[in-house]
């Protein structure tokens, strides 16, 4: 029986897919994916699956054209909040095959030159935003990952309530499209701008009062 491929895609940007993921692609005949990313890479001749809210029926799907050879195609890194935790509830190691992908964090971190080894990353999706918040609280460096639930303007109105709105904020949305943007603000500037149709972003939130944002850390 041949291997489930969760392959990393990336932001869905073809120049951020590595050699690996382009071949493990070329090479299968079932798709699962989100739309966009099916868009971008699906060939006519593959069947696809769309990930919406059927994440059950996405298992009973791989199930049943595993012969076939299934690729899943998981945003980014499969195995940062993505969707490998929910395969490996399903799957056995074995029966995976997991090729790494540029993540929308190590790519937000990119843009701006930051090192990101002293980072802090959390996901606000299924998570209460004000326990997000309070975490933040204790790190200098942090990388939020925003979702539909919790979109920048929000996560940005619970920092001024916490008393963090002397944070740097940038905002890094779309990013690997051609409609990204990059946003170096304050949270009380964030919380009043309207991220309607756009939630899914990368919020990189520095204390600078507390932390070096090029703090070296440990250069082995």
């Amino acid at each position: 029986m041949p291997r489930i491929r969760v392959i990393g895609v990336g932001p869905g940007n073809l120049d951020y897919l590595t050699p690996a993921a382009q071949r493990a692609l070329a090479s299968a005949r079932v798709l699962v994916g989100g739309q966009r990313h099916l868009v971008y890479l699906a060939r006519e001749e593959q069947k696809t699956f769309v990930i919406k809210n059927n994440l059950a029926a996405m298992v009973d799907f791989i199930r049943s054209h595993r012969e076939e050879g299934v690729a899943v195609l998981a945003s980014g890194d499969p195995g940062l909040y993505g969707i490998l935790n929910y395969l490996r509830q399903h799957f056995t190691p074995e029966e995976l095959e997991v090729i790494p992908g540029i993540s929308s964090v190590q790519l937000a971190f990119a843009r701006l030159a930051i090192p990101w080894h002293d980072a802090l990353i959390l996901s606000a999706h299924g998570r209460p935003a004000g326990d997000l918040v309070n975490l933040m609280r204790h790190h200098g460096k942090v990388a939020l990952l925003t979702g539909p639930g919790a979109p920048p303007n929000h996560i940005a109105s619970l920092l001024v309530k916490a008393e963090m709105a002397d944070r740097k904020v940038f905002c890094c949305c779309n990013l690997g499209y051609p409609e990204e943007e990059i946003l170096e603000t304050t949270p009380g500037k964030l919380a009043r701008r309207d991220f309607s149709g756009q939630s899914y972003c990368v919020m990189v939130i520095i204390d600078e009062k507390s932390l070096d944002i090029c703090n070296p850390g440990d250069s082995r």
